[in-house]
């Protein structure tokens, strides 16, 4: 059997991986990511869609025994019909390969994922009003009324307030740590005819992501303020804003607001709380799901992924973060999941124009305007694009310095930073479009966002250390189409038949691509078709990925045919792009640079410009399935006993206790020596991912004795005996690095006799033909012997 012994860190990497390899190795090459974190023994089922949940636990409990397993949340709605599960620790220490190896062929489940941890978000909070009243006076309300809040500015919502839209009889859900109602700014109450007028609590206040939920009615938050925050910016009533000078005013104030609480006090929540959070905000009737957390991925086929996906496509609206995990071992395709999803808007994150400050003296707030920075992509956003080359994130908002709500035990009011932020006031956009146009599918939001986004500069750090603006426009694999833009959304009168255009890699793009254009005016216009590039970013340095991509002026050359486009009312014409990928600056690649810009529309009516209009393109000028997926040079392998940081070399045997149904194998245990370990040390394969990949094997390899029989190909011309564990392969592994022990047993439940062996590690390269041997990265392990000993 395998097991993931724990998580590698940045910290413990270095330690081993230092002394086995070198210091001079260390310096010039990144540490690993730590892998996302599994509930042990705990599953998500897919069943087939006339399968019923309770009687699929009821059999599981019938073949397996009453006490070894548990039903954790139900997962049944019209899109999904599943069920988590969790097997009891008994049950995972004995023979959890082989029991869950035989749930994920039963005939009624459709697919199984493990049960992920995900973390509560993390922003970064500037400042809380601490001591400040949270009952505002009449004479307040006259001046907060009179202070624009900058958030509306920057993105045109404050026009759409003008026009008296506030998102009336939208209902937006919420998935987050629950939320302070009381709050005077959120209504003071909950339920029907209430601002937060319906929602659950999944989890209660002690669920920290390990221990059992304990759900109820309510979805009170005053211990963490996360999704306070998020609610204010949606539905804060500004007539019940006690912060002087703020401006503070929701994106849509007048939406029918839900909350579902996924995280207590302290700690994360399991996917399947998320999955059941969205599951019933689909269920209760909600035009809008927004969510302002999520997991490192750069995939779309996770349980949670896939579940909002459905959403999707079933007419409701789903925004999530993109994410805040740029720097230390993240960079290009660390898009979060589920933002990773088909059709989910992934939002990105700018800065604030004016950063907002508590004069205490005053009683007042004071906005700033920040010298450098104010209005560019925000330098914590997530870089994608999804690893199959699909654009994420879809825009952005301002997130960056963010004056909200805040639990009232806590201070009231706080300054927040992250995508969590720019992500519910995209939801509040979304729902001043549905009440100004009436029912509008997910698609068309999506284009109408995109086109009239306004592209932003990204940053550098200067050579003094200084962050300063970059020269020229964010890459859109960065920031999206650009800073939405509410009112521009509202009222174009013309549209793209996508809402971007992704180029794939050069070995999967032609040169040209399509578009067509619609004049949706009531006048003839007169389009002019023109290219605007951005900056173009590398995703690598050698194999390993840059966690601040370096950038460059180097462009796409684009030309279009026709370049002119004269259109009468409702009338469409479709437009050749020709696109040549750079290959001036010095750009390698293999170092996978990303290319990007937009194709930018400006028209003239018989009256005079009309709106301008912009499509996001990107590609990449590389090879997805030439570009390494596994550092095979600085993987090794371990033992558990002493974990040794130099690695192990050839020839080292272990003395593992011999298993119950095969007695007649036990021998007498020998010394230990340098090459023959104590009684129970297990071999431990230390993989690492520097991307991410579609499947990863860990196989046992024969070398010599009985098992030399049974070994089969397994398609790369290597026999082997199996997986070393039933949740291998893994399918869409996030770029990570992992220690997984192997206690002698194979994912089928039997155990190898004693021998030589060594451990085959395969993962597959993105885009790559799975049947070719050349698509695979692999890495064997030294060989080593297995002594089955008398148990002591």
């Amino acid at each position: 059997m395998a097991r993931t012994v724990f998580s590698i860190t940045a910290a413990l990497f270095c330690a081993l991986a230092g002394v086995a390899h070198g210091a001079n190795d260390q310096a010039s090459q990144p540490p690993a990511a730590p892998e996302p974190a599994v509930i042990p023994g705990s599953y998500i089922a897919e069943l087939q869609d006339s399968e019923d949940t309770g009687a699929f636990i009821t059999s599981l409990q019938s073949d397996l025994g009453q006490d070894n397993v548990s039903r954790r949340t139900e997962l049944k709605s019209r899109l999904f019909n599943g069920v988590s599960f969790r097997l009891s620790d008994d049950l995972v220490r004995e023979n959890d390969n082989s029991t869950v190896n035989k749930i994920a062929n039963l005939p009624q489940v459709k697919r199984l994922w493990p049960v992920q941890i995900v973390p509560r978000p993390q922003t970064e909070t500037k400042w809380t009003a601490a001591g400040v009243p949270t009952q505002p006076n009449s004479r307040h309300r006259r001046r907060q009324n009179t202070v624009p809040y900058p958030p509306h500015v920057q993105t045109q919502v404050d026009k759409l307030h003008a026009r008296g839209l506030t998102g009336k009889g939208v209902r937006i859900s919420i998935i987050d740590s629950g939320v302070d109602y009381l709050h005077p700014a959120l209504g003071g109450c909950f339920g029907p005819g209430c601002i937060v007028s319906y929602g659950y609590d999944l989890v209660g206040d002690a669920y920290n992501g390990n221990n059992a939920p304990v759900p109820d009615q309510d979805p009170l938050d005053q211990c963490d303020g996360h999704g306070t925050h998020v609610a204010g910016i949606i539905g804060a009533q500004q007539d019940k804003v006690a912060l002087t000078g703020s401006g503070l005013k929701g994106a849509a104030p007048g939406a029918t607001l839900g909350m579902y609480r996924v995280f207590g006090c302290t700690g994360g929540s399991g996917t399947d709380v998320l999955i059941a959070a969205v599951t019933k905000a689909f269920e209760d009737g909600s035009d809008i799901i927004t969510g302002s957390l999520g997991l490192t991925s750069g995939w779309s086929e996770d349980a949670f992924s896939v579940t909002v996906s459905r959403m999707v496509a079933a007419g409701v609206h789903v925004t999530f973060a993109a994410g805040n995990e740029v720097g230390g071992t993240e960079g290009m395709f660390g898009i979060s999941a589920p933002s990773t999803g088909d059709g989910v808007l992934a939002v990105s994150s700018y800065e604030a124009s004016l950063a907002p400050t508590y004069d205490a003296a005053k009683g007042t707030v004071v906005y700033t305007r920040e010298a450098v920075l104010s209005g560019s992509v925000s330098r914590f956003t997530s870089w994608g694009p999804n690893y199959e080359l699909q654009l994420k994130p879809q825009f952005g908002a301002p997130g960056g310095q963010i004056l909200s709500l805040w639990p009232t035990t806590l201070g009231g009011y706080a300054v927040n930073s992250g995508t969590s932020m720019a992500t519910p006031l995209a939801a509040g956009v979304i729902a001043l479009l549905i009440e100004a146009r009436g029912k509008i599918a997910p698609g068309v939001v999506e284009k109408m966002l995109s086109s009239t986004a306004k592209p932003a500069p990204s940053f550098r750090l200067s050579d003094a250390g200084q962050w300063v603006l970059s020269d020229g426009l964010a890459p859109v694999v960065q920031q999206g189409a650009g800073l939405i833009q509410a009112l521009d959304a509202l009222e174009s009168t013309i549209t793209f038949d996508v809402p971007n255009l992704s180029l794939n890699d050069t070995d999967n793009f032609s040169g040209s691509t399509s578009f067509k254009v619609t004049n949706l005016g009531q006048e003839v216009a007169t389009y002019n078709v023109s290219h605007s590039p951005a900056l173009t970013a590398s995703s690598l340095t050698s194999i390993y990925r840059n966690s601040a991509p370096d950038m460059s002026k180097a462009a796409a050359k684009v030309s279009f045919e026709p370049s002119t486009l004269t259109l009468a009312p409702g009338e469409s014409a479709e437009v050749n792009m020709v696109v040549s990928p750079p290959t001036d600056h010095g750009f390698d690649p293999a170092s996978l640079p990303m290319y990007s810009g937009w194709v930018t529309l400006n028209g003239t009516g018989s009256t005079g410009p009309v709106q301008s209009l912009s499509l996001p393109y990107f590609g990449l000028a590389g090879s997805m399935r030439n570009a390494t997926v596994m550092a095979v040079n600085r993987m090794f392998m371990l033992d558990t006993a002493s974990m040794r940081g130099s690695g192990l070399g050839d020839n080292v045997t272990f003395q593992l206790a011999v298993p119950s149904t095969h007695p007649e194998w036990a021998v007498d245990a020998g010394n230990a020596t340098a090459n023959v370990l104590v009684v129970g040390s297990m071999p431990v394969a230390y993989t690492w991912l520097v991307l991410g990949s579609p499947e990863v094997r860990i196989e046992v390899v024969p070398l010599e004795g009985p098992a030399l029989a049974d070994a089969k190909d397994n398609g790369l011309g290597v026999k082997v005996l199996g997986s070393v564990g039933a949740e291998f392969p893994i399918k869409y592994s996030r770029a990570a690095g992992t220690l997984t022990a192997w206690d002698g047993s194979l994912a089928n439940g039997t155990w190898v006799p004693a021998g030589r062996y060594r451990l085959g590690i395969s993962a597959l390269k993105i885009m790559a033909d799975r049947t070719k041997r050349e698509s695979w990265d692999l890495y064997n392990s030294p060989e080593f012997y297995i002594r089955w000993v008398k148990a002591a």
